[in-house]
């Protein structure tokens, strides 16, 4: 039996235009539309050309969640890197380039085992990067009782981002400015102006 060489491709035209199209029906049908059939559909390929670069479509959701972290990291990064981190990172959380997908990639992860683990794993690496960022703010800045652990900083950013980020893809805004307020008001103790 010769073996599938699709599985092992990573950048043939035709597995990006599977990836393209399963991100876009993420974003714009959401996971009910994530089907074999309807992303080949929207890549214009016959439905079997997803079976052969992917072995499924847990395979396939993970490929499309990796490229979108892939992304995220990127802006994480440079967040990370910016004069003032926190708030540089609290307005990316706020503003998630690929935000519509928070809600499919959760729907979906409790299908796929593959996906909740990979979400897990990146989730625990950028918390993880945070806390280091402020405990680095920390040392810096001199800051020996701070209002609150870093970990707990981090959940606090990343959670209330997410909360207001998926709240206002469904038009419910109220409250966000205030809590969106307090939260710079925390991080300015941390990085004042």
């Amino acid at each position: 039996m010769v073996a599938n060489r699709g599985y092992n491709s990573t950048s043939t035209k035709t597995r990006l235009r599977l990836i393209e199209a399963a991100s876009d029906i993420l974003d714009e049908e959401g996971y009910p539309a994530f089907t074999a059939r309807r992303i080949a559909g929207r890549a214009g390929v016959k439905p079997q050309l997803g079976h052969y670069y992917f072995r499924s479509m847990e395979e396939l959701v993970v490929t499309v969640f990796q490229r979108s972290s892939a992304n995220y990291f990127r802006l994480h990064d440079e967040a990370l890197s910016s004069a003032r981190p926190l708030h540089a990172l609290w307005h990316l959380n706020c503003n998630i380039p690929e935000a519509r997908r928070i809600p499919e990639y959760v729907a979906l992860g409790k299908v796929y085992p593959a996906l909740r683990a990979e979400m897990k794993a990146s989730g625990d690496s950028y918390r993880a990067l945070q806390v280091q960022a402020i405990e680095a703010i920390c040392a810096q800045r001199g800051i020996t009782d701070p209002p609150m652990p870093a970990i707990a900083l981090a959940a606090l950013m990343s959670s209330v981002a997410r909360s207001m980020v998926i709240e206002s893809g469904v038009g419910m805004t109220m409250g966000h400015e205030d809590i969106g307020a307090f939260v710079v008001a925390m991080l300015d103790l941390y990085e004042p102006g």
